[in-house]
This record gives structure tokens, C-alpha cells and sequence, in this order.
């Protein structure tokens, strides 16, 4: 085991909000002694310990930095996530118990076992254990140390916190929670679904827009690194599919008639469709959907629009000003990418190209 009794008084006195001398004025010792706490060079005493541990609202072990070396405690976490899994919800919940009376400060244990209870919680519609599963969450963020999942940090487990208080019906501080912790907008879609749901529709349509926004950005991205890495792959056909059910989501958000940004993005993954063509020797298919290309970004170019203006269920009242890496314009990035493709289909597509503007001339 490992004891990081340093790393946690550090860590709780600046979440308390506490300099070093509030900390040794609270516990009638010397600045002096917490400085050595702190930097490892001395240990508080057993009652110096307790007092700590009472001062910041936590248990003593979990004050110690306790760490289990055991990967029993691990094996145990995966057997609760693979019986989630399985819906062998019994079963499972026998084994968080076991689990969480032997390694009650193990992370992942922690984790895993309130994973489960929100899963259970939320289909069986049980409060007790929705409020297990916060209380087990809140827990394990003063673990965080302990974890080694990259998927996982503060700001997932606190929204996981703020969706239980939503399926508590604690509407308001569900929204309040997202809000807290809406880093980078991420939580703007769900604050948005609540406050309309509570009726608020002006200041939740602020959020769904801002979202919006985040998700067609981040989908067409998605999309175009799934193409690229079908195409890379072996697997071409998937790679177009991606792409066509995309250019098919944007034609969905466009106004009829009307020129939006989402032509541009349209070009891109046009052009990423004629390579994926030219590489599998489909000319024919590479040159439709370069010419195809070539009049969207003649379109777009003659009056080019930079912000979400003409784009269906956009409702935000800022001026926004999109950019990309793409070209200057429509046309320049088309050809510039067609030019400098390294790509096994890359001098056919030089081909067509030229075959493209020379007719157009």
C-alpha cells in the first residue's frame, strides 16, 4: 500500500479554500507544522489526524491517500462492470458490496459500483439507489489520483452528478450542476433540453444553438477522419457511405435556396468522396463528384456566407464567425488540396480537374 497522507492535506485545504495559516490556525499548531505536512517532512500525529480528517468532511483513510496495491481490487471492478453488462444486476450489485466493504477507497471500485446503481437507479426508476450512486461519485472524485482511465476526469463524473439529480427530478440543480461545470460548452446541450423542458424556452434556446453549432463542427469532423481512416483501411465502401449520409445531414440543415456555410463543408467532403473514387479506379464516380464540387464552390464563393446565417434550427442571436484551414475561399481549397494530394488517387484527380476547369472556360 501507499500512504500520501502530504498529497491529500494540500489537496483539501486548497479545496476548503484555506491558506496554510488558516489551516494552523484551526488546528492551534504552527504555519510551520502544516508546511511540513504538506511537503512530506513530517506526519501529523494520530490526533492531529482525526482532527484533520473532521476538519475537511472526510475519513481518515481516505485522508491517508490510502492507496491499495492489489489488482484484486481492480478484478473486482471489471467483474461489476461485465455483470452491469449483462444485466445481471443481482448479481452485480452482490459483488459492489463485497467490493466496497473490501476497498472502500479504491477508485475504480468506487467508480464502477456507481456506474451500476445510476444504471439500475435510472431503469428501475429507484431514488434510493440514484442517491447511492451521487454519494458513491462524490466519493470518487477525492480518488481521482488514483485513476488511469483517459476517458474519465472531474468534469464527466460532475456530469454524471448533474444527470442523477435530472432523473431525481431535481431539475433546477441538474441545470445548475451542468452549468458549473460546462467546460468548453459541453454541457450546453443537455442544460438546453432542461430549461426547455421547465418552460424556458428564450434562455434554452441560447444553449441548444451553442450546441448546435459544437455538434456540426464536431460530426463533420468525425465524419471525415472515419473516411480517412475506412479509406486507409481497406474499406472504401464504408469510407463513401460516411460520407454520403453526412453531405445528407447537411442537406437536411440547409434553407432551400438559400447559400450557407455548410456549402463549404459540402465541397470538402466532395472532394474527399472523388479521391476515395480515384483511388478504387472508379473514374466516372471521382469526376461526378468533383464536378459536383467544383459548382458548389462556385456557388458558395459568388456569395459566401461565415456565420451560422441560413441554417435551419439555428436560433442564436450572436453574430458568429466560422473559419477553417480548408482555402481562402471554396474554389482555392478545392484546388489547392487537388494540387498537393499525395494520395494513390491523387494525379487522376489532377486529371480531372484540369478536364474540369478547361470546360468551364
Amino acid at each position: 500500500m501507499k500512504i500520501l497522507i502530504a498529497e491529500t492535506i494540500r489537496a483539501n485545504r486548497k479545496a476548503a479554500g484555506l491558506t496554510q495559516e488558516q489551516l494552523a490556525e484551526a488546528m492551534g499548531v504552527t504555519v510551520g507544522a502544516v508546511s511540513k505536512w504538506e511537503s512530506g517532512a513530517t506526519t501529523p500525529d494520530l490526533s492531529s489526524i482525526l482532527e484533520l480528517a473532521a476538519l475537511f468532511g472526510i475519513s481518515v483513510d481516505v485522508l491517508l491517500g490510502y492507496q491499495l496495491q492489489n489488482t484484486d481490487a481492480g478484478q473486482s471492478a471489471g467483474r461489476i462492470r461485465s455483470l452491469m453488462l449483462e444485466k445481471k444486476y443481482e448479481d452485480a450489485v452482490r459483488e459492489s458490496k463485497r467490493a466496497l466493504l473490501k476497498y472502500p477507497n479504491h477508485f475504480d471500485v468506487v467508480y464502477r459500483a456507481a456506474d451500476l446503481y445510476d444504471c439500475i437507479g435510472t431503469e428501475q426508476h429507484n431514488r434510493e439507489l440514484l442517491h447511492r450512486s451521487r454519494q458513491l461519485l462524490e466519493h470518487s472524485l477525492l480518488l481521482l489520483d488514483q485513476n488511469t482511465d483517459e476517458q474519465l476526469d472531474e468534469a464527466v463524473i460532475q456530469s454524471q452528478i448533474a444527470q442523477i439529480w435530472s432523473s431525481l427530478g431535481e431539475t433546477d440543480r441538474a441545470i445548475a450542476q451542468y452549468k458549473k461545470y460546462n467546460y468548453a460548452g459541453t454541457n450546453n446541450g443537455r442544460i438546453g433540453s432542461l430549461l426547455s423542458s421547465l418552460g424556458r424556452y428564450e434562455e434554452a434556446l441560447f444553449y441548444l444553438s451553442a450546441s448546435t453549432l459544437d455538434q456540426i463542427t464536431e460530426l463533420i469532423r468525425v465524419t471525415m477522419g472515419i473516411a480517412s481512416c475506412a479509406s486507409q483501411t481497406g474499406n472504401p465502401c464504408e469510407a463513401l457511405q460516411v460520407l454520403c449520409w453526412m453531405r445528407q445531414i447537411l442537406d437536411g440543415l440547409k434553407i432551400p435556396g438559400k447559400v450557407s456555410y455548410l456549402d463549404k463543408a459540402g465541397v470538402v467532403l466532395l472532394h474527399l468522396q472523388a479521391l476515395i473514387y480515384a483511388d478504387t479506379g472508379d473514374l466516372a464516380s471521382a469526376k461526378d463528384s468533383l464536378l459536383k464540387a467544383y459548382h458548389a464552390a462556385r456557388l458558395f464563393d459568388a456569395a459566401p456566407v461565415y456565420t451560422m446565417e441560413n441554417i435551419r434550427f439555428y436560433h442564436g442571436t450572436e453574430p458568429l464567425l466560422l473559419s477553417d484551414s480548408f482555402g481562402p475561399t471554396a474554389i482555392q481549397g478545392l484546388e489547392n488540396s487537388i494540387l498537393q494530394g499525395t494520395g494513390t488517387g491523387s494525379g487522376k484527380l489532377r486529371e480531372l480537374w484540369r478536364e474540369i476547369t478547361d470546360d468551364d472556360q
